[in-house]
Formats: structure tokens, sequence, C-alpha cells
């Protein structure tokens, strides 16, 4: 019987400390992102050669009380999952990522960080939260992932997105998506959108595939194109035409790939 690995993402759960509004639900959660690329990256710090898979949230909240709000944002997270590692929080601040201090309880399985500024009445507050999990079963050179997403809030519109990993082959993932589209490199990107997602709302996806080589898309990617060396942000290829407009941020695969390439850049990873 072949193994499943699930990959538990627990999200959206929003605390604000002003005491006048504690038991008003001020902020809503209005739009949402999630990326879930198997072996695109590995953590900058991890010691080992095993496939991860990178998940990146990207979330969108607005205030829906007649005040400014400022306070603690406190997220669940799956800690206890094989090789969990956070590798990148941040704020938009004019559609650009603001990188900003969290603290993790590993324990008790949540991040949380502050809100650094007030934020006004209908305004937004739009954050990514990338991490890093080992959950991918290996039987030679077969793979197989079963990711769960449980929705703790109501969200207007959701839209969850599975890229192939570069050299992956008889790439599978049911339910069918919705919408599929395929570079020239032969990856393809697999997306779902739902709407009016309620509280315990549970959406289950099986993916499989094969691939030989154990390097990470990312690293196939920068030996393509000049040995890491970035360009002008042009040396990466040009990814699907498709993209996603999430809390006023043009978010598509070509920019998750030059936001990473910089941060990798600059931390000299």
């Amino acid at each position: 019987m072949k193994k499943y690995v699930y990959i538990f993402v627990y999200l959206f759960f929003v605390c604000f400390a002003h005491p006048a509004v504690a038991q008003e639900n001020v902020f809503t959660l209005e739009k949402g992102l999630i990326q879930v690329m198997p072996e695109y990256a590995n953590h900058p710090n991890d010691p080992t050669n095993e496939p991860s898979v990178l998940i990146g949230m990207h979330l969108s909240f607005r205030n829906v009380s007649d005040r400014a709000q400022k306070g603690v944002i406190v997220i669940p997270l799956p800690t206890k999952e094989q090789g969990f590692k956070i590798g990148y929080v941040a704020q938009y601040v004019n559609d650009e990522p603001k990188e900003i201090d969290y603290a993790l309880d590993q324990e008790k399985g949540y991040m949380s960080f502050e809100v650094d500024k007030d934020i006004q009445p209908n305004d937004r507050y739009d954050v990514v939260i990338e991490y890093y999990t080992k959950n991918i079963t290996l039987e030679k050179k077969k793979r197989a992932i079963t990711y769960t997403y449980h929705h703790l809030l109501p969200i207007e519109h959701m839209k969850i997105v599975f890229y192939q990993p570069l050299g992956a082959n008889d790439f599978k993932i049911a339910p069918s998506p919705q919408y599929y589209e395929e570079n020239t490199y032969g990856m393809g990107m697999y997306l779902y959108e739902f709407t009016k997602m309620k509280q315990g709302d549970i959406k289950t996806f099986h993916i499989t595939y094969s691939r030989e080589d154990m390097r990470t898309t990312y690293e196939l990617l920068n030996e393509y194109h000049g040995n890491g060396k970035e360009k002008e942000n042009n040396t990466l290829p040009p990814m699907w035409t498709a993209s996603i407009v999430v809390g006023g941020s043009l978010l598509s695969v070509t920019t998750m790939i030059i936001t990473l390439h910089k941060r990798r850049e600059k931390n000299g990873k």
C-alpha cells in the first residue's frame, strides 16, 4: 500500500490587542493564495539533500471596523511536521514585501508578529509567510504527497496553486485542476479557485510523480541561467502567463523566483 504523508496547514487566527475591540471581528480575511512547490528549493540552513516542499501563504486582511487598528497577528502553523522551517515572513508596503520579525512557538504550533503601523478603516494588511517541510514520500524515483488544507476563517476568495518540479515526469494531481498552464520547460502550474469558503472547510489534494534528479528546481534554473548569477531579473525564464492578484499585489511564479533569488543573493546562499 502506498504511504502518503499529510501536510496540515492551519491558518488565520487573528487577535488584535486594542481592549475596546477585543471582542469584535475587526479584521476579515478577504483574499488568500497558497503556493505549494515540491522540490523547488530547500531551506538555506538545511544540511540534508532530502527533497522539501516550499509553501507560500499570501494573505490579505481588511479592517472592517470604524477605527484604526494595531496589534498582533497569530497564525497556527504545522510546526510538528517533519523538517518544518520558516523561510520568510514579510508584510507588503507599496506592493513590495518587507521582511518583519516574528516569534515562533514550536511546541504550541503558532507564529505571531506585531502589526507595526495603524491599519485605517477599510484598509488592507497584506502578509506573506513561506515555510518548508520534508513531507514527501520517496520510493526510488517515485514521489507522493497528500496536501490537506484546513480553513479556519470565512474568506471571499482563496486560490491554491501547485507547481510541478523541473524534471518531473508523469505528474498527476487529484482532484483535477480548474486551470492549467505550462511553460517551455514543461513545468506545469495547477490552479484551484474557491469562493466564500466557510470555517471548517477542508480541501485535500493527492500528488504523484517520478523524478530522478535530486537537485532542486531553483538549482537547475540557476544552472540554465549563468550558475546563479542574476542579470537584471530578465535572466530568469518567462514562466506562466497566468498571474494572481492578491491584496493588490501582482504575484506570479516569476515574481516568486526573482524574490527568492534576490534573498539568496543577499544572504550569500
